[in-house]
């Protein structure tokens, strides 16, 4: 298998056959697959289940992404990223994360024995950090997102950088969630971002299955970066937002694609703080769902919109799993009790 070629929508430029940058070497735009890619599936991810709940007079039915193999939803991209390296011939991989994607990468390239290192901030998730380090990739801590995000892409070339906020490679991964979902084509569907990857893959690979999901993104209140520029629907929860600790990036690089497609989509933007953020985790976990605050988030905006009359069936996508949080979430819990 010959690993796809990548070229820049923006200005044309193609590189070179078995070649890979993150961005374009011209313009610095984001790059696009010239023709298609294929990959295995390397330890099971995706085909992940549905479970339906009634709320309101509305159907939900929630996508259980957190039962991916490192419980999240970015296994998806890194089985198909991983893949390209090995394709490529690399032998390191290095990625910049908040915990989930960095999670993804450690266990993929374990899988694919390459070496990873990964750089994140310091107020990355305790067992999101203990996690990557024991399946044996490198962890380097750093004071902000954005520092982890400039080393990581200083050491690209010398390894293959995964660049999930940037890679076209990751969201052909993700897509393949909307293969999943087409029973539920006609639905809204409610996905948290913060770099963009699942509401684009989702977006995408529904455009290429001929349907038209409307979109409503969900982002965190101190890091809505779509805020003044798609429809504002709903707001829940307070101006902080520390529990979404995946839901941090302030300037995803494909902020614009990720604007376009929500308002294509006819969808739009719910802000949500901690205060709902806590109120929609507890409520999961009393329905069994153990899922990471992030997750929640989602559940949050289905309630902020319900609390404005909104009466549709929606998929709330559970994006990660909070097995990673179990002393969050017995304090959560514990709270409640």
């Amino acid at each position: 298998m010959e690993a796809p070629r990548l070229y820049c929508p923006a200005c044309g430029y193609e590189l070179p056959p078995g070649s890979y940058r993150h961005r374009c070497p011209r313009c610095g735009r984001p790059l696009e697959i010239l023709g298609s890619f294929e990959w295995p599936r390397l330890l099971g991810e995706g085909e992940t289940p549905v479970v339906e709940y009634t709320r309101g007079g509305s159907r939900v039915a929630f996508k259980l992404e957190y039962l991916n193999p490192t419980g999240s939803f970015k296994d998806r991209g890194a089985a198909a990223s991983l893949y390209h390296a090995r394709l490529l011939g690399y032998e390191c991989v290095v990625e910049d994360s908040s915990g989930n994607a960095g999670l993804a990468v450690a266990a993929y390239a374990a899988r694919l024995g390459l070496r990873a290192r990964i750089h994140t901030y310091r107020g990355a998730g305790r067992g999101k950090k203990a996690l990557i380090r024991s399946l044996g990739a490198v962890l380097v801590e750093w004071p902000t997102r954005a520092d982890a995000a400039r080393a990581a892409e200083a050491e690209a070339g010398e390894c293959y950088y995964v660049a999930h906020s940037w890679s076209p490679i990751f969201i052909e991964g993700v897509s393949t969630i909307a293969g999943e979902l087409g029973a539920y084509r006609d639905w809204d569907f409610i996905v948290p971002a913060s770099s963009g990857t699942l509401l684009l893959g989702l977006w995408r690979g529904a455009l290429r299955r001929g349907w038209r999901p409307r979109l409503i993104v969900v982002q965190a209140a101190e890091a809505a970066s779509l805020l003044g520029r798609v429809r504002l629907l709903a707001r829940a929860g307070g101006p902080t937002s520390r529990l979404a600790d995946a839901l941090v990036l302030r300037d995803p690089p494909r902020l614009d694609e990720m604007a376009r497609a929500v308002r294509e989509s006819g969808g739009g933007l719910v802000v949500v703080g901690d205060e709902a953020i806590r109120e929609a985790l507890r409520d999961l976990l009393s329905m069994g769902f153990i899922v990471e605050p992030t997750s929640a988030a989602a559940w949050a905006a289905f309630k902020a919109l319900q609390g404005e009359g909104y009466a549709r069936d929606s998929v709330v996508v559970l994006t990660g799993s909070g097995l990673k949080y179990a002393e969050v979430l017995e304090v959560e819990a514990g709270e409640h009790r």
